[in-house]
């Protein structure tokens, strides 16, 4: 790893989002040093917030650390999470992701190292800092201190944990560690080594925070976070009936629901709603326009791409995210998630008035298109505003990094796995029932915005929900799954829940259903080779490879740490590699 140099914890203010909650939002001021921060409770304050704000995306990162982190909490996120299952495809560069033919060197996987481990190494400065802080420096005394001590950790358990479900075992940096004052550190003996840190910071900081974020700021940590987190890293180490009982405490806060519109979760104005357990708000700031296309040049800190990588290479996308066919044919009859999440050929986005296939380029009109043949499908969770090279495009949205729908699925498995399968299917039909609409009809959604571009079912609609044992015992016999009908049932609903977003990979390696997964849904050399016109009208996705599971189970340590960390050598890397 490339050494950080902390003491570059920027500061930032909390305004107020008028269309919903308060939500931080960052503004950069002067770098702090590192003994200005620790003067009293709003000098230490600024030095949070430095945590929070690696949150974010930046190109100042490149000059801190060495990497350019302006799509940071987006594509590499996303790419990793979602690429492996091939449920979301790529061309060019990422196309790699998608076919397992990804190396230790591959840019992905050194961005989300570097990106993660420069939120440690600050949550680390700062906690050694604050541990030296009177309490008497702090307005609520010592509970102040606390409270910014549980964020501080939280921040470090999210960073570790999310490098943990990439990397598995890993150098442990400490509180006051850094790779300046610790250049080399080995890596963890065993998983777990890093999995009980992520639980102890997290376990800490669920007695300090509160449910509500404090002061009312929306983007702080709270203790649904912290138990949410804590369930996840439970469910890494085996220990469901842990898991279970911290999901439960989440569930019966009565805190979060699901928003009763799946759509309304991926409109570029919602940030925060009641089923974000935690979210991060992206915005465009255009004050400090530097030129280059639609001006991104280096003062665009948060302007993010998204729509880019979404949006049909057709208008003007970059090809970095195409939903497989399998994937849309995978939806059931009556199923809303469909419509809101994808566009296919033939059909219209109907936020941007769109149609695939419909630009009079003949290179578009197939169900694949391009030189890699990418299937024609785009998301609809992130093209909701037209790709425009030649004008500015503001499109704020939300990265919901944890959802109540992801809560109440690991619930269901949990539930399934200790011997609960009654809870686990109640758990599994909660979250169809939005998904078929019927949280819309007793919502009402149709009356009070009768104009959405994805009309809501009215309030008088009759909504058929299909018992979802009965319907995933006949899926798993039509395909020939050998894994529990309600492994079946989790993974075909976190597919369509989550596709696209930041789980969905790590789901199904977790739960040992990847290799199956893909087997079937995506068996190999199945339908037309490219290379021929046939091969553009033929919707299978030509899988040539043969999967190798040390790679699904674990991505490469990335080949620059292995270079720069003296305590880490090539007899290191995972299996696969």
């Amino acid at each position: 790893m490339k050494k950080i140099y902390l003491f570059l914890l920027a500061g930032f203010v909390l305004l107020t989002n008028n269309s919903c909650s308060d939500y931080l939002e960052v503004d950069h001021y002067d770098i702090l040093p590192g003994d200005y921060m620790f003067l009293n409770e709003e000098t230490a304050e600024a030095g949070l917030i430095g945590c929070y704000d690696t949150f974010y995306p930046t190109k100042d990162a490149f000059d801190e650390i060495g990497v350019d982190l302006a799509m940071w909490g987006f594509k590499p996120q996303f790419v990793l999470a979602n690429h492996p299952s091939m449920d979301t495809q790529a061309s060019g560069w990422d196309k790699a992701y998608c076919t397992q033919d990804w190396a230790a060197g591959s840019d992905e996987f050194k961005i989300l190292w570097m990106g993660h481990y420069r939120a440690i190494t600050r949550c680390n400065t700062f906690l050694a800092g604050l541990e030296d802080m009177d309490n008497n420096l702090f307005e609520a005394g010592e509970t102040g201190k606390k409270i910014m001590e549980a964020q501080a950790r939280a921040i470090r358990a999210w960073n570790y944990l999310n490098l943990a479900r990439n990397f598995g075992r890993l150098p442990m940096l400490q509180t006051g560690e850094n790779y300046s004052n610790t250049p080399s550190k080995p890596r963890a003996d065993t998983e777990d080594e890093t999995w009980d840190l992520v639980i102890e910071d997290l376990a800490y900081a669920v007695n300090i925070l509160d449910w509500k974020p404090l002061n009312g700021e929306y983007g702080r940590i709270t203790k649904g976070f912290c138990l949410s987190y804590q369930g996840i890293a439970k469910m890494f180490q085996g220990k469901y009936e842990d898991a279970k009982n911290l999901f439960k405490q989440v569930i019966e806060s009565n805190t979060y629901s699901l928003l009763p519109c799946y759509s309304y979760l991926f409109d570029p104005e919602a940030a925060w709603t009641e089923e974000d357990i935690f979210a991060v708000v992206m915005w465009s700031d255009w004050g400090n326009n530097m030129g280059g296309v639609n001006g991104w040049g280096p003062q665009d800190d948060h302007y993010m791409t998204a729509v880019y990588c979404a949006a049909s290479m057709e208008y003007n996308g970059w090809g970095s995210l195409f939903i497989s066919w399998e994937c849309y044919n995978s939806f059931e009859d009556g199923d809303r998630r469909r419509a809101a999440s994808m566009v296919a050929l033939g059909e219209t986005n109907p936020f941007t008035g769109q149609t695939l296939g419909g630009s009079g380029d003949p290179n578009y009109t197939h169900v694949k298109h391009g030189s890699e043949y990418m299937p024609n499908i785009s998301s609809l969770k992130y093209w909701r505003m037209e790709a425009d090279y030649w004008n500015v495009i503001n499109q704020p949205f939300a990265i919901r990094h944890l959802r109540y729908a992801e809560v109440l699925l690991d619930y269901a498995e949990c539930c399934f796995r200790t011997g609960d399968a009654a809870t686990g299917w109640n758990t599994i039909k909660q979250v169809r029932e939005r998904a078929f609409g019927k949280l819309e009809v007793d919502n009402s959604l149709a009356i009070m915005d009768p104009t959405y571009p994805i009309p809501m079912l009215p309030n008088d609609a009759i909504v058929t929900i299909p018992d979802a044992e009965t319907y995933y015992t006949q899926y798993k016999a039509e395909k020939g799954y050998k894994a529990d009908t309600w492994l079946v049932a989790l993974t075909m609903e976190r597919r369509h829940e989550f596709n696209a977003e930041y789980s969905l990979h790590y789901d199904m390696k977790r739960s040992g259903i990847i290799d199956e997964f893909l087997d079937i849904e995506y068996p190999k050399n199945t339908g037309v080779p490219p290379g021929s016109d046939e091969a553009y009208d033929d919707w299978h996705t030509y899988r040539t490879f043969e999967s190798n599971i040390n790679r699904l189970l674990l991505y490469p340590i990335p080949y620059q740490e292995i270079l720069t960390n003296d305590a880490i050598s090539e007899s290191d890397q995972n299996p696969g590699y």
